[in-house]
Formats: structure tokens, C-alpha cells, sequence
């Protein structure tokens, strides 16, 4: 309580020093009277007892919400001052609740792990930390990814071949999900990341410095303070992260991809999808059904495709399916996080069709049809498998709970064994 006093009399005073030279200056040039000085003095003292008094109540209500017989809860802009296991310990009890916490209770190991040894990376550069690590953002992404990383990681350990995977991550954002997998994967089994989304900047040594509307990317190529070298966080990832500005939904880039990345790439890709908006989802299709290479796609569609495309009678058209756009298009849209449409429950029903057409759009060969098992659809052939899979990860009214897998063959048994 006398640190939260000192702290704040020296902020109050700086304040009042001010506004007292300033009333002052006033009151000498008749600006205001003697009475006005008096009385704005007066209402200055009262509101700092007012405010210390409103500080005060706020720290005993975080002290009463700890219970003083077990580990505490520190606030995450306080994890700094927490030791690695201590950091470790309170990561595990935010998730303990989580949806799917004991379906993918090997990988929240793995992910806590993984997000203790991003805390050392950067341990030397705390703005950055804070950029990272938002606590309900990374855990949110780890719920959302937890099904995807298990799979991958099946495929991965599964492989006996000495060609190593190179792994790409669409619209990635920061790229939590490819971070998490690095931390988690064997390094001698993978040889890439490639982080495709339109806000990065253009990877090149002629980049010299981020534009405001660039997505910050320090997390990758940013300098390490602790390096004697002055390295880049580049070289610390156990797999490497390589950026890729893209804009999926220009043909132009499109060809770029198949050019540069899928015909140049030695070995199997493995492409994964969350959070795609819209029509993104029907890129990713793409790039699964004509890239003979892509050895395993991971999916979970995000947003409805957007109204246009239903007043322009657009076909959908993916793989060996097409669909009228008017059937899935909605309005509707996130600004930050304030939805602005229809009521979203109104949208479940269209969620499901988008999913369905999407699922028939995803080419493994073979013409029998799918299977219905419970809360999953499986579709076999010759040439590979695909499932579209309820996981329900969303439980506050949310409904995007689809997930959709393809392995070109020879398939993973454990992964197919386990859908079946």
C-alpha cells in the first residue's frame, strides 16, 4: 500500500505542479480570480483522495481473489516476474477447463512447453514478449489448433521416408499454429514453415523496414538482444519460419505459389487452413486438389462468403463440385470484435451447407459415398481418404466447430483408424 501511495503521489503531484503554474500564470494576469484559484485547489485535493482511495479498493480486490493456500493467478503482464516452472504451472491451470482438454491432452502438454520456450526466447526483449504472449489470444489459438497439431503430428512421426516435410500455413496471422508446431515436431523430420498471409511484407534483404499496415514480424527476423552476434530470432526456432506475402484470392499470386513453392519443393507438403474467411476456404481446396505433392490438408472454414457473390450468380466451383453461391452467401462481418449482421445463430444452418459443399469439393478420388459415423463423414478411396469432423471447440453460442482432413496415400493408419 505505500509503494501504490508513492507511486501515485509522485504522478499526482507532477499533475498538480502543472496545473497550478498554469492557473497561477492566469490568475497574475487577471484571468481568474482569487476566489476560482481557491476553489479549483480545493476540488484538486478532493480528487486525490477520491482517485487513491478508487486505486486502493481495486488492489484489495485482487488481493481478496487470491486464495492464499494455493498457487497463485498472476496477472499475464506480470508473468515476467513468475521462474520458468512457476510461468509453466499457472499456463496449466488456465487450460484445465478448455474444450478438449482430455481428447488432446498430449498436445496442451506439448503447447505449454512450446509456449515457455517462446517466454526464453524472448526473455530479452519484453515489448516483444508482451506483443506475443496475450493470454486469452494464445489459448484461444491453442483450443482452435489442438486437433490440427495432434494430426500433424501423426503424420510426421508416422513417415519413414528420409524426404523431409515442408509445411504451409495459410493466412496465418502471426503464426501462432506454425510456431506451436515447431516447438513440437522433430526438426530432423521437417524441413520448413512457410507462413503465407497478404499483410506481411516482402521477405528480401531490400525490406529494410516494416510500413505501418505490415504485420510485425520481430518474432522471426527481428535481432536478438542476447546474441553476440547480433543474430536474428531467425535461427533460434527449432524449425525454421520463412514468411510469404500472398494474397490468395489474386490468380496471379496463386500461379507465383504453384511456381516457386509446389513445383520447387523437394519432398511432401502439407498444407494447413484455419480461420479462413469466406472464399479463402475454396483456395485452399484448390491447392490440395491440384498440387500432387500436398500429402496432407487440414481445414477449418471461418466467415460465409460475402453477399457480392450471390448478386453476381456466381458458381462456386471446386474440384469435381460446384454449387450456387446464393445457397452460402451472407452478410454479416466482424469489425475487431463486434459482430455486425444477422443474429449468428441464424447462420448455423448455412455454416453447415458452406461445410458440406466444401467437404464434396475436396478431391481424393473415388466414387462411393461418404460415410456418416456419429459426428463424422468419411469419404475412402485408392487414392487417399478425407473426413469432415464436428470437434467442438466453440461453446458460447459459437458454431464453427468443422474441421476437415485429406491424406493423399499411403495414409496414416493411426489417424484414419482413429475417424473410423
Amino acid at each position: 500500500q505505500q509503494q501504490l501511495r508513492d507511486t501515485f503521489n509522485y504522478k499526482y503531484r507532477y499533475c498538480t505542479a502543472s496545473a497550478l503554474y498554469k492557473l497561477s500564470y492566469f490568475n497574475s494576469m487577471h484571468f481568474i480570480s482569487n476566489k476560482t484559484l481557491i476553489v479549483v485547489i480545493t476540488l484538486l485535493n478532493v480528487f486525490e483522495s477520491f482517485a487513491f482511495t478508487a486505486q486502493r479498493k481495486i488492489q484489495r480486490r485482487n488481493m481478496s481473489a487470491l486464495d492464499v493456500n494455493s498457487s497463485p493467478s498472476p496477472l499475464p503482464e506480470l508473468n515476467y516476474g513468475l521462474s520458468d516452472e512457476e510461468f509453466h504451472s499457472w499456463l496449466f491451470s488456465e487450460i484445465e477447463n478448455v474444450p478438449g482438454r482430455d481428447t488432446y491432452s498430449e498436445v496442451y502438454e506439448d503447447s505449454i512447453t512450446a509456449i515457455v520456450n517462446w517466454r526464453k526466447r524472448f526473455r530479452g526483449n519484453p515489448k516483444l514478449w508482451k506483443r506475443i504472449f496475450n493470454r486469452d489470444r494464445v489459448i484461444k489459438e491453442l483450443v482452435e489448433s489442438a486437433p490440427i497439431i495432434q494430426s500433424v503430428k501423426r503424420v510426421i512421426e508416422s513417415n519413414d521416408s528420409e524426404e523431409k516435410f515442408t509445411i504451409m500455413d495459410l493466412c496465418c496471422g502471426k503464426g501462432y499454429l506454425s510456431m506451436f508446431l515447431s516447438e513440437i515436431l522433430p526438426k530432423e523430420k521437417v524441413n520448413r514453415f512457410i507462413l503465407v498471409d497478404k499483410a506481411w511484407a516482402i521477405a528480401s534483404t531490400n525490406t529494410t523496414e516494416l510500413k505501418p499496415h505490415h504485420m510485425n514480424w520481430d518474432h522471426i527476423y527481428g535481432e536478438n538482444p542476447l546474441s553476440e552476434d547480433k543474430d536474428t530470432y531467425f535461427t533460434t526456432w527449432p524449425i525454421p519460419l520463412h514468411t510469404s506475402k500472398q494474397n490468395l484470392k489474386q490468380s496471379c499470386n496463386q500461379r507465383q505459389m504453384t511456381k516457386h513453392i509446389f513445383q520447387k519443393t523437394e519432398g511432401p507438403i502439407i498444407v494447413l487452413a484455419i480461420h479462413l474467411c469466406g472464399t479463402l476456404s475454396l483456395k485452399a481446396v484448390d491447392m490440395f486438389n491440384n498440387n500432387a505433392n500436398v500429402k496432407f490438408f487440414a481445414l477449418k472454414p471461418c466467415c460465409l462468403p460475402r453477399m457480392v457473390h450471390a448478386q453476381r450468380d456466381d458458381i462456386f466451383k471446386i474440384g469435381q463440385h460446384e454449387f450456387d453461391a446464393k445457397e452460402v452467401c451472407s452478410n454479416g462481418s466482424f469489425n475487431k470484435k463486434n459482430w455486425t449482421g444477422p443474429p449468428r445463430w441464424h447462420l448455423e444452418p448455412k455454416f453447415n451447407l458452406w461445410a458440406d459443399h466444401l467437404f464434396k469439393g475436396i478431391d481424393v478420388g473415388g466414387s462411393v459415398e461418404p460415410i456418416q459415423n456419429g459426428y463424422r463423414v468419411l469419404h475412402s478411396s485408392e487414392d487417399g481418404s478425407k473426413a469432415k469432423d464436428d470437434i467442438i471447440i466453440q461453446v458460447d453460442g459459437g458454431f464453427q466447430n468443422t474441421y476437415m482432413f485429406a491424406e493423399r496415400s499411403p495414409l496414416t493408419s493411426n489417424i484414419w483408424t482413429d475417424i473410423e
